[in-house]
């Protein structure tokens, strides 16, 4: 059995019986070579910050889904309690990132308006899609759990 070193491991210059004690293959195929970049889908700047107004309604929607527990909960003073203690844990996730964006701008706000946001490429992990498009992504499940929050409280304060 040939042994592997370090270097062939690392370049895939191996196969599968050489590691399972087989003999190795005659010939061994060189690594393929790197695919050169694409060229960009289109010439447009692609925006990579999203907006304040969306972290404002980010907190909204959470905001949103506190009040209404607050209000379904009013006399039960342990539920108020958690509610109290997650509006702390909210306060906390959102004033962070409002305090260190403050203290050093790495996104500076940016000059254009919320519509041209919209409008434009949004650049993502996954690929590019549209200013609408990543505001959608971001605040539908927030926007599902304030709803979803209402619907509840509403049952709760109609069977109690």
């Amino acid at each position: 059995m040939a042994a592997l070193n370090l270097e062939r491991i690392k370049r895939h210059e191996f196969d599968s019986g050489e590691i399972e004690g087989k003999s190795p293959p005659a010939v061994i195929s060189p690594p393929a070579q790197p695919r050169a970049a694409a060229p960009a889908r289109d010439a447009q700047i692609r925006t990579h910050a999203l907006p304040g107004r969306i972290y404002k309604m980010l907190t909204f929607c959470y905001l949103g889904i506190l009040i209404a527990f607050w209000l379904t909960f009013q006399g039960d003073g342990e539920a108020l309690f958690m509610v109290a203690i997650s509006g702390f844990y909210l306060a906390a996730y959102v004033g962070a990132p409002f305090i260190l964006s403050r203290v050093k701008h790495i996104d500076p706000p940016s000059a254009e308006s919320f519509g041209d946001f919209l409008s434009k490429p949004f650049e993502t992990w996954t690929g590019s899609v549209s200013g609408r498009e990543a505001m959608i992504q971001v605040l539908s499940v927030p926007a599902a759990l304030f709803f979803g929050a209402i619907v509840m409280a509403m049952i709760i304060r109609h069977a109690g």
